[in-house]
């Protein structure tokens, strides 16, 4: 199966420039297509990277990657420190195509079978059609058809301490034969992705570690991406419309599709108190409990929020109580 890739059009605007001399010829981009090929991807990537922190810029590369490939998903594995589990940390998805981020968490590496060894050795695997897999990878072709991937291109994202991640696309609606063009793009940002910095220090194995319990990671859903935090980088959970902004403790806002009912029914109640209709807050995130006059409710200040957490009246009581006031 193969796809049409285009590439930004580029014109001649002017053989000569009044100021710069006959000797200069003036070239300018067209606006870019849709679907960029594969050239163009890294280049796109770095930016997607450069330009914010790393996580988002993350999600905005799978996103663009999938699309542009026209691929169904792509997605993000992260393995621990002793390269023992894994864990699927970042998912994008293409309208009607099931998420399956959840379902692999901090599962043994021994899932992926005969695999691993080429990928710790740095090699990029292109699995062109799941239903022609060897005997060792019986348990990674049931987990295949469980998400209904019938072609898969999975690449290596290599540090100094070898295999930390990989990054990859699924084909589930037809099978794909993957183009020597692709690998090598998707080898190239697998590279940056390496490179890669969060907070100022390399992205590792250890940094990028599972948590001691696979329960206690939650998955922010917003259209069709995943991403996946620690409940304890979720400063407060605000109702918005049918869905909820999740303001983590880097200072991002994020949307997420579920209301707020459905987060105060999974976070981890010594952490985390409804202190309003419309909000819950960390409560290890709290900086100042403040009163607000003319009968306005008071509010909580947390650490990396830009705006002030609303508490009921009928709440302050819990609230000073667990705050020790």
């Amino acid at each position: 199966m193969g796809f049409e890739h285009r590439y930004p059009k580029v014109e001649m605007h002017s053989e000569a420039h009044p100021r710069l001399g006959g000797g200069v010829a003036v070239w300018k981009f067209g606006a870019l297509p849709d679907m960029l090929g594969p050239d163009c991807w890294a280049v796109v990537a770095a930016r997607l990277l450069l330009s914010q922190p790393f996580e988002p810029g993350l999600a905005a590369v799978l996103e663009f990657i999938g699309r542009s490939a026209r691929a169904d998903r792509a997605w993000v594995l992260r393995f621990n420190h002793d390269l023992t589990t894994m864990r699927n940390t970042n998912e994008w998805c293409a309208s009607g195509i099931t998420s399956h981020v959840e379902d692999l968490q901090d599962v043994p590496v021994t899932m992926i079978g005969d695999m691993l060894l080429p990928l710790r050795e740095g090699q990029t695997l292109a699995i062109n059609d799941v239903e022609l897999l060897g005997r060792g990878m019986r348990s990674m072709q049931r987990e295949f058809r469980l998400q209904g991937i019938r072609s898969t291109l999975t690449v290596p994202v290599m540090a100094e301490e070898g295999l930390i991640a990989c990054i990859g696309l699924d084909c589930n609606r037809q099978q794909r034969d993957w183009m020597e063009s692709e690998v090598h793009a998707l080898t190239q940002i697998a590279a940056l992705i390496g490179v890669s910095r969060i907070e100022g220090a390399p992205l590792t194995r250890e940094l990028i570690a599972p948590t001691s319990s696979a329960s206690a990671r939650l998955y922010l859903r917003s259209g069709h991406s995943a991403r996946g935090v620690d409940p304890e980088d979720i400063c407060s959970v605000e109702a918005d419309g049918s869905g909820t902004t999740i303001l983590l403790a880097s200072g991002e806002t994020v949307s997420d599709d579920r209301p707020l009912r459905w987060w105060h029914s999974v976070l981890p109640e010594q952490m985390f108190l409804r202190t309003h209709r419309s909000a819950i807050a960390n409560l290890r995130k709290v900086e100042r409990f403040q009163r607000r006059s003319r009968g306005q409710d008071p509010e909580l200040i947390l650490k990396g929020s830009k705006r002030p957490t609303p508490v009921a009246r009928s709440q302050v009581p819990e609230v000073r109580r667990r705050l020790g006031m």
